[in-house]
């Protein structure tokens, strides 16, 4: 029986359409988070959703990046109920060397996959604060980011958890991966009651870092270990887009990014 899947794409402004095989290309869905994008006439061969169009769309703000739409998603269950697996990538992620003849396998013997493993000591030794001491301070001497989500774990299902036991693990950040539809209805019943306490909204008042999207990856990342989900590691090329200026050199640095991935 062949698995179903969608892999959802976060979007604001142009696409690169050489990124995503044509194997796969009807299991992505591009959701525009931009009402003035002027590059959408352009993808009307795609399957395009704007998210504030969504049956049931919940405005978090710009600052809660991509999980603004893995939440919308999340509410909006007729995007995923006939889904055995549901996926989402950034729009600056080289997405070229998924294939359906290398998902299909991956997702037959995973409930997981994580395309963006970091070490978890790597981003811990970074000090993002998450101290209501310091509520616009986004690094330095206090409570831990990860602490403060690991607790926040520990309650909600009653465990006791140590940052100690993420020291040596791959964590999955930039909330890019593939999930069982039963392990992301799980998760997202957590990370929902996290969102909608509004707690992430303290430590950033006047939005200047958008952590309320940097904490949430983390959660995920933090859930996705303790929940011992086994993934499977699939890295793929993060080319971190922030301005248009940088979209004048992203065919060659695509040129670049595939010789890496093919060495």
């Amino acid at each position: 029986m062949s698995l179903k899947y969608k892999l959802f794409v976060v979007f604001h402004n142009q696409l690169v359409l050489e990124y995503y095989d044509k194997s796969l290309i009807n299991d992505y869905v591009f959701v525009n988070v931009n009402p003035n994008n002027p590059h959408i006439a352009e993808y009307k061969d795609f399957n395009i959703i704007n998210q504030y169009e969504l049956k049931k769309f919940h405005s978090l703000g710009k600052w809660y990046t991509e999980s603004e739409v893995i939440y919308n998603v999340y509410k909006n269950p007729y995007l995923y109920e006939d889904l055995d697996y549901i996926g989402f990538l950034q729009y600056d992620i080289v997405s070229t060397p998924l294939r359906k003849n290398l998902i299909d396998p991956i997702l037959a013997e995973h409930n997981h996959i994580n395309f963006e493993p970091h070490l978890f000591q790597d981003d811990y030794t970074q000090n993002i604060l998450m101290d209501i001491r310091f509520p616009n301070q986004l690094t330095g001497k206090g409570v831990n980011c990860y602490d403060a989500i690991i607790d926040d774990y520990n309650k909600y299902y009653h465990n006791c958890f140590t940052k100690d036991i993420l020291y040596d693990k791959q964590i999955n950040l930039c909330s890019s991966f593939v999930l069982s539809k039963g392990l992301f209805v799980e998760m997202m019943q957590f990370i929902s009651g996290v969102i909608e306490s509004g707690k992430l909204n303290k430590f950033d008042v006047n939005h200047n870092y958008r952590i309320q999207g940097g904490f949430l990856e983390r959660y995920y990342a933090v859930w996705l270990v303790l929940k011992e989900t086994q993934p499977y590691i699939l890295k793929l090329i993060h080319l971190y887009e922030e301005s248009n200026q940088q979209n004048k050199s992203l065919k060659l640095r695509i040129i670049q990014a595939m010789k890496r991935i093919l060495r």
